[in-house]
């Protein structure tokens, strides 16, 4: 356990922990979200009830989005840190104690209000502490935890789950949310340095001119609104993904910790995807990169019902690349089009539109795949994504032109998911 005083004392110590944190959460909240999706169709049986849990877990971040804020600024990042990872313990003694309908539903809400806390206070926390420097390298070290936390949750909560389970298409989900309640505990130890560091660093004031545009405004400013659209598509498609696989997998008699070998290989795609990002905007442009991801992953996603496990290995190398490049190329359209004064409310505005979008496309997803089964679930999704190809390909600006600074992209791609 790294010491409080040598946290303290260098001020890039306060990174590695905070990284642990982001690491242990990112793994907990993908495993537990593959464990609700299985108890799910245990329960039910119906891929419809899958994407309701997906919903239920979207719209209660959607709820918390801006209350969280509220709280980072009066409390301090690493206080909501706390209470997001004590709200995500909760839900795992939820699903350890009640397996029906009712409980998986409180479950969800529990694990949406969670990850929203934790992440956005994540974010805040890097804004409070880089205050005076730049914030860049904090901004990486946050994303590469969280990236490796993507990477290792899933195999290791199945692999988990299918150690006690008779069945090889049908994990043992107590024991895999029980795994994930571990990672949880990992993260708690990690708030009395981060408190201690807040401490040491002065509250910025507010300023002192006219407030933050709102978000009205902010979806009225020129081309914010297609490049919003276009990143929703992609968190989307990413949390439908991980949420609908289970009924792919249990419809081909795939074993559960061959999907979470499956997502790891996704997230390892999607990492790799991003090194050398700059000299491949500057070589081709933002706008030719993403025609060309989005369209590899649309083909994917419509292949995806028809391969065995070997042929999902290089559907999930596409969609890995074809998602993990398009974020950040994403993030810097976004950041290019917002005025200078108004960043933060495009960003903020990106929050709100994700999480309204994580709340409905999941149950219009659900609504096809009742009656038409498992090609439905990645048909629409293709469909979805296929939109915002569209919207990608007739959009003229500048900021998608063929000669977008790299720079920007440099910059940009150290930012966080924010979900």
């Amino acid at each position: 356990m790294v010491r409080l005083g040598s946290v303290l004392g260098d001020g890039r110590r306060w990174q590695l922990v905070l990284g642990v944190q982001a690491a242990a959460g990112q793994a907990g909240w993908q495993g537990i979200r593959l464990m609700l999706a299985y108890q799910a169709l245990a329960e039910t049986g119906s891929p419809v009830f899958v994407g309701v849990v997906a919903a239920v877990i979207a719209l209660a971040g959607l709820v918390v989005s801006v209350p969280s804020g509220h709280l980072i600024d009066r409390f301090g990042g690493a206080k909501v840190t706390l209470g997001g990872n004590l709200i995500s313990l909760l839900s795992i003694v939820v699903v350890l104690v009640f397996h029906d309908v009712v409980g998986l539903t409180i479950a969800a809400v529990l694990v949406g209000m969670g990850y929203l806390h934790v992440i956005v206070a994540q974010q805040g926390i890097v804004a409070h502490l880089s205050t005076g420097s730049s914030p860049d390298v904090a901004f990486g070290t946050l994303t590469a935890a969280a990236s490796i936390g993507q990477l290792i949750g899933p195999p290791l909560v199945t692999m988990a789950a299918m150690a006690w389970s008779a069945d090889t298409a049908h994990p043992n989900t107590w024991v895999g949310s029980a795994a994930c309640g571990f990672l949880f505990l990992v993260s708690l130890p990690s708030y009395v340095s981060l408190r201690l560091a807040e401490r040491r660093v002065p509250k910025a004031l507010p300023a002192p001119d006219a407030p933050p545009a709102s978000l009205r405004r902010v979806l009225r400013m020129p081309g914010i609104m297609r490049a919003l659209l276009v990143g929703a598509a992609m968190i989307v498609t990413v949390d439908l993904l991980a949420s609908f696989i289970p009924v792919w997998a249990v419809a081909k008699d795939i074993p559960a910790d061959v999907v979470g070998w499956l997502l790891a290989l996704r997230a390892l795609c999607a990492t790799s995807s991003r090194f050398g990002i700059a000299r491949l905007v500057a070589r081709f442009g933002r706008k030719s990169l993403l025609v060309v991801t989005l369209s590899l992953t649309v083909v994917a996603l419509i292949a995806l019902p028809f391969v065995d496990v070997w042929g999902a290995i290089p559907v999930m190398v596409l969609i890995g690349v074809g998602l993990g490049l398009p974020q950040p190329l994403t993030l810097a359209w976004m950041s290019s089009l917002a005025p200078p004064h108004a960043k933060g409310a495009v960003f903020g505005a990106r929050m709100t539109v994700n999480r309204f979008a994580q709340v409905t496309l999941p149950l219009v997803v659900a609504a096809f795949a009742g009656p038409a089964g498992v090609i439905a679930v990645f048909w629409v999704t293709a469909a979805i994504l296929g939109t915002s190809l569209v919207v990608v390909a007739g959009t003229r600006s500048e900021a998608l032109s063929e000669h977008a600074s790299p720079d920007d992209v440099d910059r940009d791609t150290n930012s966080p998911d924010g979900g």
